[in-house]
């Protein structure tokens, strides 16, 4: 197909391609979305809405890696503390990618992960009153 002169004049004022603050704005939008997502999952989201996000890898944006519960044991008693464990690497290795690991944020998370580990020994494990 050729072209034409009329046509090849025409054709750069009709692409709509982003502008560097364009760019930018996309940027800030995806960086806030990001952290609100994390915030989101880390601290509003139940245990078990986050394992669900954390196996489809939903948002696949975010970084899902953990080791579980590094040199602790993971099921300690016959309770599974994983998913606590997994939820408390996700915070820390997000805060970090997103720059926003600080000493209150790592506070923060580990006061998270201890509620939730508090949570499944009283009211889940080994100290619950439910009859068994």
């Amino acid at each position: 197909m050729k072209l034409n002169a009329f046509a090849l004049a025409i054709l750069p004022s009709t692409l709509a391609l982003p502008t560097p603050s364009d760019t930018h704005d996309a940027g800030v939008a995806d960086k806030q979305s990001a952290e609100s997502t994390t915030d989101q999952l880390l601290f509003s989201a139940s245990l078990p809405e986050f394992t669900t996000h954390r196996n489809a890898r939903d948002p696949a944006a975010l970084n899902w890696s953990s080791d579980g519960c590094s040199a602790s044991p993971d099921n300690p008693f016959g309770f599974p503390f994983t998913p606590a464990c997994n939820r408390h690497d996700f915070g820390y290795t997000n805060y970090r990618a997103q720059g926003r690991f600080s000493k209150s944020a790592k506070a923060k998370i580990d006061t998270n992960f201890k509620d939730e580990y508090v949570s499944a020994l009283f009211f889940g494990g080994i100290f619950s009153c439910r009859s068994r």
